[in-house]
């Protein structure tokens, strides 16, 4: 609603900047919106940008868009540019283990203290204070606000922006881009972005430019994308999986890279990488919490998996995994993801896993008991516990007692969790 208000300092000590955050809207979290989803918009990330004069990079800008593979594709663009010593800045969302992660300049996140100083130089800009009825920005306004903010005082370098919901309504969306990317297509948000695959790909195809090229991953719902794009103007281009991605990369991994290199490709005057390029990138490449096999004492298998098509990838990434043994399976999901169809992908595991639900450490997150019913429904036998922390003591038993482990159903479990794993495991007395 309209404020004219002032928006409280940025607080001096980082511990203090979750509450500072929570006064700002976040859309993820206001499902279900009201069918009018057009009241989402870049309009106050720009009117934020224009405040703090802050403009478009002369380097090439990619946004990516799509539900699965974004954070990974522009982890392999990012890789792939530090191969060949191409600055570039790069925006995440969202972050596994902490807010600095979200905003990373040359495959380095920002400081605790950069990321407050950079929230302090744009205080005075986050409202019109000469309008009343100026509207203070959203969570993820901010944020694209101070990732260019950040960017622009690192120097001139490519930017590269993963889109948090959606595609043409999303803050990132705020800045013009070179290239659009479109990854993988699957059933989220659907509240906000329609019913069906075909719906959600022709909602997030929309942030295709007239004249500009976009590359689609293939796979359902491309052919929509393809046809909205074209009706945009844009230059579409349907990616398949690319020969030069080393044979070691599996999928879905093999796909992103692919989308990642024909970005890439499509800027002017830039050269195909080599495949041996490709695969030093590969070997520097980091995916936490992305089918992550986390070794040492007890060996993990963790995955922010949330949707339909992620969790089939998991479960047969975690059947491979765990071998002849039946395994462990510690799974926590958000309540506004479509919990049910998405567990039905835990039915292909044969044997079933021992399962144990939990609530993940979010205000998002569905209740355990909740979980363990639909689990049960679908014919899952399932153990549940409110508090993660017990459900991760009973994981790493299990690790202790030699069972192949793993964790899914959500990035901030996945987050929490790995950010916890080596210091419990190691202090374990099992």
């Amino acid at each position: 609603m309209p404020t004219s208000r002032p928006i409280p300092t940025p607080p001096e000590r980082f511990g203090d900047l979750d509450a500072w955050l929570a006064s700002f809207t976040s859309w993820e979290q206001q499902v279900p919106l009201a069918r009018d989803r057009r009241s989402i918009s870049p309009g106050r990330c720009r009117d934020l940008l224009a405040r703090a004069s802050i403009s478009a990079p002369r380097s090439p800008v990619i946004q990516v868009a799509g539900t699965k593979g974004k954070g990974s594709t522009v982890l392999w663009m990012e890789s792939l540019l530090r191969i060949r010593r191409i600055p570039c800045a790069a925006t995440l969302s969202p972050h596994l283990q902490s807010i600095v992660e979200r905003i990373r300049i040359d495959g380095n996140p920002l400081s605790e203290e950069v990321l407050l100083q950079g929230l302090r130089r744009l205080h005075p800009h986050l409202i019109d204070s000469g309008d009343p009825a100026s509207l203070p920005p959203t969570f993820f306004d901010l944020w694209i606000a101070l990732f260019a903010q950040q960017a622009t005082q690192a120097g001139d370098r490519w930017w590269l922006l993963e889109v948090g919901l959606g595609g043409p309504l999303d803050s990132t969306s705020a800045i013009p881009h070179d290239v659009g990317v479109m990854t993988t297509i699957d059933l989220d948000h659907r509240a906000i972005l329609g019913e069906t695959i075909d719906l959600i790909a022709s909602e997030k195809a929309k942030i295709a430019t007239a004249g500009k090229p976009i590359v689609i991953a293939v796979g359902p719902g491309n052919d929509c994308a393809f046809e909205v794009a074209r009706e945009r103007g844009a230059i579409p281009q349907i990616v398949n999986q690319d020969s030069r991605i080393p044979s070691d990369i599996q999928d879905p991994q093999r796909l992103n890279a692919s989308c990642a290199l024909a970005a890439l490709e499509t800027i002017q005057d830039q050269e195909r990488w080599s495949s041996d390029e490709v695969r030093l990138a590969a070997r520097q490449l980091e995916l936490p919490g992305r089918l992550e096999q986390i070794e040492g004492r007890y060996p993990l298998l963790l995955d922010g998996a949330h949707t339909p098509l992620s969790l089939q990838i998991f479960a047969r990434k975690f059947d491979q995994y765990r071998g002849p043994s039946g395994g462990a399976l510690l799974i926590g999901m958000l309540a506004d993801k479509d919990a049910r169809s998405n567990l039905s992908a835990l039915t292909s595991l044969q044997p079933a896993p021992e399962i144990m639900a939990v609530t993940p450490p979010s205000p998002r997150g569905l209740p355990a008991a909740d979980l363990a019913r639909m689990l049960q429904h679908l014919g899952i036998e399932c153990q549940f516990k409110d508090r993660p922390e017990q459900g991760l003591e009973w994981l790493i038993k299990k690790a202790a007692d030699g069972e192949p482990t793993a964790a899914t159903g959500s990035m901030y479990l996945a987050g929490w969790i790995r950010s916890l794993w080596s210091q419990r495991n190691q202090q374990s007395s099992y």
